[in-house]
């Protein structure tokens, strides 16, 4: 499973630490991690990023962007939320334009559909343009470390970088708690659209693979989640071509809804699938996927289904397309195993 959701009753300071550096982030009152994510159509790898705070220094350009964001506007800092008519106005205007999935309001984004546990220890850094809210962000504050939620800024005045602002603002508040890490979140590599994430400082990345942290410096040679998983997924299909069984490579879009919807389990939860002697018309098809921690091939018998979102407010969406897994049927770590029950299952 390339993503993971936990529910929590309650949550330490201290617990929150220790989710944190094993790679996990908040979203609404849960805690997830996952390995891949879908942006804008296209599968990335989520490398998650953290900085550590002890002994660090904002970079010359950094500290030149505090210094004039300073003078030109009023900082506000406050040890909760807010949720109003400013904020949520703003809000919406940020939504327009920026890119990605974003919650269809500030509560949503806080709770999605659960009640508000009061799980977090959630702050609140603002920037005003005399008395008028430009822009703010919301962060985590756990024992030892902080993580960063979200940043929305008035779009007209983008040119002065206030969300950049408002994280280093964040970081600044963390240093004066004596926090050891910062985590701004994960980046996409490939897609510069969170890559602003790199600027704060010297910052580490995950390795999922052997769960430790390492500096950006050594990204480059890191195969990421995503290569790794397409490769796996091609060196089966040569096999599979080998033995005269034609088989397509998919992007399954709707790999995360296990994870995050219960009535939802029975469906498939791999990003990218091999579909075996794929029929379009087809009900019921004979599926290969690859899990990346277990490193094992499942070739699994799915049906296809048909589903349509609604969003929050109960409009009706777009229509997706769900795959129900009904029978797990063998599984394998080499890619001549899996040609090899394939082709007996077809016998």
């Amino acid at each position: 499973m390339t993503t993971r959701v936990v529910r929590l009753e309650r949550l330490a300071p201290e617990e929150l630490d220790d989710y944190l550096a094993r790679g996990w982030f908040r979203i609404g009152q849960t805690l997830m991690t996952c390995r891949v994510v879908l942006f804008d159509g296209v599968l990335r790898t989520a490398l998650w990023t953290r900085l550590p705070l002890a002994g660090h220094r904002f970079r010359r350009s950094s500290r030149k962007l505090l210094s004039r964001n300073r003078r030109r506007f009023r900082i506000e800092f406050h040890d909760h939320v807010r949720l109003d008519e400013a904020h949520e106005s703003l809000y919406q205007r940020y939504r327009a334009v920026a890119r990605g999935e974003r919650s269809p309001s500030l509560e949503d984004f806080l709770y999605g559909d659960a009640d508000p546990l009061g799980l977090f220890d959630t702050h609140e850094v603002s920037l005003m343009d005399g008395d008028r809210l430009v822009a703010f962000s919301w962060f985590d504050l756990g024992q030892d470390s902080s993580q960063s939620l979200m940043g929305v800024y008035e779009p007209e005045l983008s040119a002065h970088s206030l969300g950049f602002t408002t994280m280093l603002l964040e970081i600044e508040y963390s240093m004066a708690r004596g926090m050891d890490w910062f985590y701004p979140g994960y980046v996409l590599p490939g897609e510069p659209a969170m890559d602003y994430k790199l600027r704060v400082g010297d910052v580490q990345f995950r390795d999922a693979d052997h769960g430790r942290w390492r500096p950006w410096g050594e990204v480059e040679g890191y195969e990421l989640s995503e290569v790794r998983l397409r490769r796996a997924l091609r060196e089966v299909a040569s096999a599979l071509s080998l033995s005269g069984i034609r088989v397509v490579l998919r992007l399954y879009p709707m790999f995360e809804a296990p994870a995050w919807h219960e009535q939802l389990s029975s469906c498939l939860d791999a990003p990218l699938i091999l579909v075996c002697e794929p029929r379009p018309l087809a009900r019921r098809q004979l599926l290969i996927t690859y899990d990346l921690e277990t490193q094992v091939y499942e070739i699994v018998r799915c049906a296809r289904a048909s589903a349509v979102a609604v969003t929050h407010d109960g409009d009706v969406g777009r229509p997706i397309e769900l795959w129900l897994v009904e029978e797990q049927l063998g599984s394998a770590s080499e890619p001549a195993e899996v040609a090899e029950e394939v082709s007996r299952l077809r016998r």
